[in-house]
């Protein structure tokens, strides 16, 4: 039978209470509030678009979040200054994968938010791999019921654990022709629905291939994720409580958006953040460099790859 590997780390026990320093600041209390989350440039992945356009350098974007337990209700609110009209991107290299078809050029692009409801902290996703090759073969939502392909056979496959993001998206919208923009919608507190009818999307990013250990790849789940993987807002409360916290994240995503990013968020990637632990209006995350935070580069262009595995686990190279 297939082997399944345990998690290597626990994840952290959800907290029970409001977060807070020295009794000073509550940054989500549990039943009903708001906060607000100043978005800064260069908050992309490796391979990604990163957008950072001189108009938003100078402009800004915000986003309130109103919560409600007692009303059921989730409301973003979104504020934008410079926010790029339909524009045209193009990348300098296709970073597709077989199991995410990505996009190289955008036209006339329409804008999408995500809200990131963990942040590769608690929730664990099981990876699976050939056992013969030692190459990525999915996770479980590309496997039948889920997904096209078929559940590897028993003895063929073993599994790893990988910590992910969840995210939701919003609807699709654009600003207006002076760089002004407002973007508001609703969402239930017990079952957060995104803007395409699903769960929304897992990411996460790990090895493709066991024999380069190192050399990571960006996944998301490419299929609608089933029914019992909506969140509640009281899992974003949680991670703001557990110290791993939420994000935000924004897309540039063809219109219409066609059936390939039906589901997840087209790779051209401009304003996000964290909270509460916010990421300084004028710097960026470095992934390539552990998160590190950075000044931003003030450049709209592709970012490079993760970089090549250190280790190299089954031939001669060093």
């Amino acid at each position: 039978m297939g082997v399944r590997a345990e998690p290597l780390v626990t994840p952290p026990e959800i907290a029970n209470g409001v977060s807070d320093i020295e009794g000073r600041y509550t940054y989500a209390d549990p039943d009903e509030g708001e906060f607000t989350i100043p978005l800064t440039l260069n908050f992309c992945l490796p391979g990604e678009l990163c957008i950072q356009e001189q108009s938003q350098i100078d402009g800004s974007a915000t986003v309130r979040i109103v919560y409600s337990r007692a009303r059921n209700t989730v409301d973003v609110y979104a504020d934008f200054v410079g926010l790029p009209y339909r524009p045209t991107y193009e990348k300098d290299f296709d970073d597709s994968t077989d199991f995410n078809p990505q996009f190289m050029r955008v036209e006339d692009a329409r804008w999408q938010m995500w809200l990131m409801g963990t942040v590769f902290g608690r929730y664990h996703e099981t990876l699976y791999y050939d056992a013969t090759t030692l190459q990525f073969l999915g996770t479980r939502f590309d496997f039948a019921p889920h997904g096209a392909r078929p559940f590897p056979a028993e003895g063929t496959y073993f599994t790893a654990p990988a910590p992910a993001i969840r995210m939701i998206c919003s609807p699709i919208f654009e600003g207006n022709p002076d760089g002004t923009g407002h973007l508001h919608f609703t969402l239930q507190f017990d079952r957060m629905e995104d803007a395409a009818g699903s769960p929304g999307v897992v990411n996460t990013i790990h090895p493709f291939d066991i024999c380069e250990p190192d050399a990571l790849t960006n996944y998301w789940t490419q299929t609608r994720l089933p029914d019992d993987m909506f969140m509640s807002f009281d899992y974003f409360l949680e991670s703001i409580w557990n110290g791993e916290g939420i994000g935000i994240a924004m897309s540039a995503e063809p219109y219409p958006k066609p059936p390939e990013l039906a589901y997840r968020d087209n790779t051209f990637i401009t304003w996000g953040n964290m909270y509460p632990s916010v990421v300084p209006q004028g710097f960026g995350l470095d992934f390539r460099n552990f998160g590190t935070i950075t000044p931003i580069s003030g450049v709209t262009e592709q970012l490079d790859p993760w970089p090549p595995s250190r280790r190299h686990l089954c031939g001669s190279g060093s």
